[in-house]
């Protein structure tokens, strides 16, 4: 069977040829792309597409990025910004025995043992377990260690707190951090030599790092990027330092709603202002499911002026899903079905394209594979919920009570309301997407017999009056 058309061949010709436009034509400083849409829709698949055609290394542009697939960095705001976006080792052109970001390297080596100084004390003092672990969670997403934010739910959301006994210790926890001496400022030694033993970068770690972590991340960029200039010699000897052939910067963060309560005001406040005058052009591609302007103030107060697109994707329809089935060889009696298990998303179509052309598409490798895939931006807690809810014929808080007797069901009933690539959103009331259910059911019995019998009798007490 001929694999199928690529979805941004056919339909999506226009959001292509805006997203190729702002790479070939970067703005002078800073341009900000954001395509958003609900998750399934093909956000990604779309920007991955317009690289493969563009190949950004033969423009000049350095790319880099980061997402939310690592759970153990969500909450940690260095572990995204040093971790992932301005890594270690970088690809060609670079040199991978060059560290391209020792600035940023020696900020985030300052910032972890800001935190462990505070850990230390804490015990010292006697601090519970939990208020300890409240507090780390704070200490690495940043917030207590930046005078300028306030303390908000977002803190405690971009920590991704998933323990109830931590989640309560964190008022607890952001008072005693806040009252520390090792996160006052280091003030017992002269300007000179306080700045000569890195000193003030300890003080600007605990009271600025927003600003910090961005001036040396524009620092480290300025010489990486610096061109070649014969009339410059001073220059040239600084850029050794400097990729070969790139003098523009990409930034890409994928899910960022998984990542603007961490992010937000750091790229906001710090990172954009930044970038927006530096000497060499940056595009800035943001994908997730709002609008940028809808997910923090700041984009619309700060940030507009260098806004270039906002590309907004919505699912198929049914022509063009059409398409898509006949280039993959499905026979056309099959395409009303399989448009109404997909819904027209890009996500689920190439699922059920998948499936067909699998002889084995009931295999236990076919379901594993469906199962990674439909959860791969879930947290470990969400993927527990989602599991459950695959129990139930419709989802709301009554039903969901039955299967979850210990817990806040408004949490996870929100949290399902937010998952338009689960969720049927043709139905009157709440429930599963039926091609994902059944896909995730008939991998569940298979994993776990004996659990896939209880939960189903537990489904069972949560079922109500068959919707009309």
């Amino acid at each position: 069977m001929e694999p199928p058309a690529h979805p941004s061949d056919i339909h999506r010709a226009s959001e292509v040829t805006r997203l190729t436009r702002v790479l070939e034509e970067p703005a002078e400083g800073l341009s900000i792309v954001g395509i958003s849409g609900p998750g399934g829709v093909g956000k990604t698949f779309l920007l991955s597409h317009v690289l493969e055609s563009v190949v950004p290394e033969k423009l000049g542009y350095l790319t880099l990025s980061a997402d939310a697939a690592n759970p153990d960095t969500r909450g940690d705001l260095l572990g995204i910004v040093e971790g992932q976006l301005f890594r270690r080792t970088l690809g060609p052109p670079a040199d991978r025995t060059k560290d391209y970001f020792p600035q940023l390297r020696d900020v985030a080596e300052e910032h972890r043992s800001v935190i462990a100084q505070a850990m230390t004390e804490m015990t010292k003092r006697g601090a519970p377990d939990n208020v300890k672990r409240a507090a780390r969670l704070l200490l690495r997403g940043g917030r207590i260690l930046n005078g300028t934010v306030a303390k908000t739910r977002a803190a405690l959301d971009a920590a991704g707190v998933e323990n109830a006994d931590v989640e309560r210790a964190m008022d607890e926890a952001w008072e005693l951090v806040r009252g520390l001496p090792g996160l006052r400022d280091s003030t017992g030694l002269p300007g000179p030599v306080r700045d000569l033993l890195g000193v003030t970068r300890r003080n600007r770690v605990k009271r600025d790092l927003y600003a910090l972590t961005a001036s040396v991340i524009r620092a480290d960029l300025d010489l990486a990027l610096a061109p070649d200039e014969p009339a410059a010699p001073t220059r040239r000897i600084l850029a050794r330092r400097s990729i070969p052939g790139t003098d523009r910067l990409l930034l890409v963060i994928d899910d960022y709603e998984a990542m603007a309560g961490l992010l937000g005001d750091f790229l906001v406040g710090a990172l954009v202002p930044a970038l927006a005058t530096a000497p060499f052009r940056t595009v800035l591609v943001v994908l997730g499911r709002d609008d940028l302007e809808a997910t923090h103030p700041g984009w619309a107060q700060h940030c507009r002026r260098f806004l270039r697109e906002q590309v907004r994707l919505t699912a198929f329809e049914e022509s063009a899903a059409n398409d898509l089935f006949a280039a993959a060889g499905i026979p056309e009696a099959r395409w009303p079905s399989l448009f109404l298990a997909t819904q027209g998303y890009p996500f689920l179509i190439s699922l059920a394209v998948e499936e067909a052309g699998d002889a084995a598409a009931n295999s236990v490798v076919f379901l594993r594979r469906f199962y990674d895939r439909t959860t791969r931006w879930m947290t470990d807690r969400e993927r527990e919920w989602f599991v459950r809810v695959c129990y139930l014929d419709r989802v709301d808080e009554d039903t969901l009570r039955k299967v979850f007797p210990d817990e806040d069901v408004s949490k996870i009933q929100d949290w399902f309301e937010r998952e338009p690539s689960i969720r049927d959103p043709s139905a009157t009331y709440f429930r599963l997407r039926p091609m994902v259910r059944d896909k995730m059911l008939r991998y569940l019995e298979v994993r776990g017999p004996s659990r896939h019998r209880e939960l189903t009798l537990l489904a069972q007490g949560a079922a109500g009056p068959t919707p009309g």
